[in-house]
Order: structure tokens, then sequence, then C-alpha cells
């Protein structure tokens, strides 16, 4: 019976002090998992750093490796999807480049596909060690927010590391949207899953890519792609004010002809200023969304390739 292939994508960085470890790392695992062939692809986002050429390197010496270098930065989630097409394997994963992916999990999941017949194995980080107490805070707030409006259901804790059949990786291809958010497609697309728990680990080296600007700029881009809750504030919060503060108007209208107050009836319009704030908020919520349709619209290419040893 010929052994099952496995495709490993792995992004980078600007990760020259990472990458060493984690080829020796891949390197030991495939050695143990010697019943299964291996394709490690590692995808160079424009790193300013020795990046690339260290991969090539790794390239040089062991056929096994592949490498596709983008033209530009172009985030990790359009990386994926470049490695995603470009994978020959029976099996796909993507796995972070600093090691918080333990790659030993990678033996379950192989198994959890090949023998016990599941279509995707996830892992599922069971703490938090290494995030700060805030960090932790806005991960968590993030995982019960989407669980109340997001039209799917994501779980605290999933990586976006799992091995996958063909067929689910396929089914991810179809996704033609631009603004992509990976956590979410895994879950929309269904199939047969297994969980895959494990404590998290630190990065080996390096410093992270993902600060917390960032950080929240994907969150709002995983509520917006999978949630029409926003649209749906801004629709019955202007309602309420538009009420409320007509009551407010009124109501400051009669005490200031009752008294004669010209004062008085000025602070009536303390609250259209209030309200001009709200309105201000509600459109640009709207605004997030219009850019978002501008965005698919155009339908530019979602990344383009320099370089690569794929054929």
């Amino acid at each position: 019976m010929p052994k099952k292939r496995i495709s490993i994508i792995a992004q980078c960085f600007n990760e020259e002090v990472v990458l060493p470890q984690y080829y020796s790392a891949m390197k030991d695992l495939m050695e143990k998992m010697d019943y299964a062939d291996f394709e490690l692809i590692f995808i160079d986002d424009a790193s300013k750093d020795s990046s690339l050429s260290i991969i090539k390197d790794f390239a040089s010496k062991d056929k096994r490796v592949k490498y596709i270098s983008m033209a530009r930065n172009f985030g990790r989630e359009a990386c994926a999807m470049a490695g995603f097409k470009l994978s020959s394997g029976d099996y796909v994963t993507q796995m972070d480049i600093d090691l918080q992916d333990p790659p030993e999990l990678l033996i379950d999941m192989y198994n959890a596909l090949n023998n016990e017949g599941y279509d995707i194995a996830q892992a599922k980080a069971m703490s938090r060690h290494g995030y700060s107490k805030f960090h932790q805070f806005c991960i968590n707030a993030f995982y019960s927010l989407t669980a109340k409006i997001s039209t799917i259901k994501m779980v605290n804790g999933q990586r976006e590391y799992a091995l996958m059949t063909r067929q689910v990786v396929e089914a991810i291809l179809q996704d033609k949207e631009h603004k992509l958010f990976n956590k979410g497609i895994i879950v929309d697309v269904g199939f047969n899953k297994k969980w895959i728990e494990y404590e998290n680990v630190e990065r080996v080296a390096g410093q992270t890519k993902f600060p917390y600007a960032r950080m929240i700029k994907y969150a709002i881009g995983g509520i917006m792609n999978y949630s029409s809750f926003p649209l749906t504030f801004v629709l019955f919060f202007g309602i309420f004010m538009t009420v409320l503060f007509l009551i407010l108007f009124v109501v400051g209208l009669i005490v200031s002809i009752n008294q004669n107050n010209v004062g008085s009836y000025l602070m009536s319009f303390i609250p259209a200023g209030l309200a001009t704030g709200a309105i201000s908020l509600m459109l640009g919520i709207m605004s997030l969304y219009i850019s978002l349709i501008v965005t698919e619209v155009k339908d530019r290419p979602l990344y383009t390739i320099k370089e690569t040893n794929i054929k």
C-alpha cells in the first residue's frame, strides 16, 4: 500500500532566527513518521532578513523542502491559500514556524485521519502559557462574543494548526473571499473533526509578528466575515437614539417655553450633539462593511508569487 503524503505549510516573515530550529524539529518528526511521505512547503511572505536564503539552502539539501516567495507581504491568510493550492499531499496542514504548534501533534492527527476516519484533526490549546493577562482576556472576550453573534461556532483555544484531507482542502479553496479569516473558514466548511488537545507552549525564539493592533484588526475581520450583528445593532440603536433624543428635545422645549428661559432652550440641543457622535459611530461600523464589499467587488488577486521551486 503506497504511503500517504503529508504537505506541511510553514509561513514565515523575518524568521531567520527560528528557521534552523524549526527545520531541525521537522526533520526529527519526519524521521519518526517514516510511514508517511512529506512535503515541507515554506512560504516566505516578503521577509526583509535572510529567511528566503536559509530556506533555499534547506531545499538544496533536502528534496522534500519546497518554497514559495511572495512578491510582497500578503499576510498569513493569503499565504495559507497559496500553500493549499500548490500542495500535493493527501493530507495538508499549516503550522506556525515558531514551534508554538507542537510538531509531535501531527502523529495523533495522522492517526485520526488515516485510522479513525476523521476529515480534520485540529489542535486545541488548553492553556495560555506565555500570554499576558490582558492578551488572555482579549482572546477569551473574542471567542465569547463570536459565540453569541456569529453564524459559526468557533471553539476557544482552537488553532489554525489542523491536518485535513484533500477533500477538505479543496472545499476551502472554493472560498473566493479576499478578506479571509482562516479560523472561521475551517469551521464553516464542516466535515468530521477531532480535537487534539495540548498545553500551549511559548515561541522558541524571535519576536511575535502578531501585535495587539494586528490582533484587533484580525478579530474585527473575523466578526465582520461571519456576523451581520453589527449592522442589526446599528439599525436598532439608531431607532432607539432617534426616539430618545426626540423625547429629550420636546421636554427641553416645553420647559424652556414655560420658564421663558432661552438658555434652558439652548440646553435642549446638547442631546443633538450627543446624537451626532452616536451617528458617527454607526456610520463607522457601516463603512467597514462597505469597505469589505468594495474589496470583494474589485476582485484583485489574493496573492502574487515571485518565485517557487514547486513544479
